[in-house]
């Protein structure tokens, strides 16, 4: 929600809104949030379904979510719906907009607009055209504006996982096979090539220090290689150095290494130290946002080239991740494919009971600078181990 630009004509702010939420909705609600007459950023939800009567509730998530950002005086509304609007016989989900209305009303907020798009056009609640919508082309396809995120599908387009060359794919697949059969002292693994073991061998020795292997992931500029890959994916499917790649991601190498530390305490019988473990809840350390992306995207990719019986662990920290950065829509879907290949998945099913309870981050709502719970100063070269 860190994007700022200026409120223009309806018609230019309909071509602003996509880029405000990096993607074009369907069936969607969007808010947009304003302090002082320029927009602060956008939040989205599903359009309830017209024959259900929840907009009181929904118009009042969405309005106490605009609440949370900081400064927040105004908002504005968008309805994208898949109903022809010259159809109808009122403006749809008029009921929706009324509840929002009155909702931010009470909240001391003013609407500067409400607005539809529909397939056949757009049009306002406020003064609708007297001669049916308007038509789709006096919304710009580019509003020329620099700065703005890309616009990347519906809502969903973004949580499909990427492709993935057939020869990264194998590549990977025969190193997290060659590494568990290392670890299980299998006859398969005593036949292994000299080639191979040496490759799974060099993974394994790499993961002894995961922290380290988690900063080289998100290092901007470093490519990804099936050996890094590999490592990822064999620490996600396991949840105690799992947790350690999320809340190392949140923070900084220094968070990786104190949560380490924790677990290995842990496991002990001593405390986990709550400072550690709150942004897991979302709250406690403010994180960069573009570590974060970058780590969800990268996870995606680790996601993809992970066979698929050991894709819940790279897919619960997808949805992790991008719950973390306030993509619950992907974060869900994310979700609904590692419980598909296990039932069970702890981390899965905690976000899973996060998004579907409408909690974020605390941090979504506002930009601060970037803290860490395990200290400061830290970085992967700097390191001694």
């Amino acid at each position: 929600m860190s994007t700022i630009v200026r409120a223009g004509s309806p018609a230019e702010f309909l071509a602003l809104v996509p880029h405000l939420l990096g993607c074009t909705p369907r069936q969607s609600l969007a808010v947009i949030t304003f302090a002082g007459g320029r927009s602060l950023g956008a939040l989205r939800v599903d359009l309830p379904d017209p024959a259900v009567s929840e907009v009181d509730s929904i118009a009042s998530t969405v309005i106490g979510m605009a609440c949370k950002v900081p400064r927040t005086d105004a908002v504005a509304a968008v309805v994208y719906t898949d109903l022809r609007l010259t159809d109808a016989t009122d403006t749809p989900h008029r009921a929706l907009v009324e509840a929002l209305v009155a909702r931010a009303d009470i909240c001391g907020l003013r609407v500067t607009d409400a607005l539809i798009v529909g397939p056949d056009g757009w049009d306002g609640y406020f003064s609708p055209a007297a001669d049916g919508p308007r038509s789709l082309d006096e919304i710009a396809a580019d509003p020329g504006l620099p700065g703005l995120p890309e616009v990347d599908g519906d809502q969903f387009a973004a949580a499909m996982l990427p492709s993935i060359p057939p020869s990264e794919a194998s590549a990977v697949y025969r190193l997290l096979t060659d590494i568990e059969h290392l670890l299980a002292r299998s006859k398969e693994g005593r036949r292994l090539p000299a080639r191979r073991r040496a490759a799974a061998g060099r993974v394994l020795d790499d993961v002894t220090d995961p922290p380290a292997v988690f900063e080289r992931f998100v290092a901007p500029g470093i490519p990804l290689d099936a050996d890094a890959i590999a490592a990822v994916s064999f620490c996600l499917q396991r949840p105690a150095l799992r947790d350690v790649a999320l809340m190392q991601w949140v923070g900084d190498i220094t968070t990786g290494d104190a949560t380490y530390g924790a677990q290995h305490a842990y496991g002990e019988g001593h405390p986990f130290p709550a400072d550690l473990a709150r942004p897991m809840w979302g709250e406690g350390a403010h994180p960069d946002p573009s570590r974060l992306l970058r780590a969800l995207d990268r996870c995606r990719y680790v996601a993809a080239a992970t066979p698929r019986e050991g894709r819940a662990g790279p897919l619960s920290a997808c949805a992790w991740l991008a719950w973390a950065t306030g993509r619950s829509t992907h974060a869900s879907a994310y979700v609904a494919q590692a419980l598909e290949i296990d039932p069970g998945h702890g981390l899965a099913d905690i976000v899973r009971t996060l998004t579907d309870r409408g909690r974020l981050p605390e941090w979504v709502f506002e930009r601060e600078s970037v803290t860490s719970p395990g200290g400061t100063g830290s970085s992967l070269g700097s390191r001694d181990r």
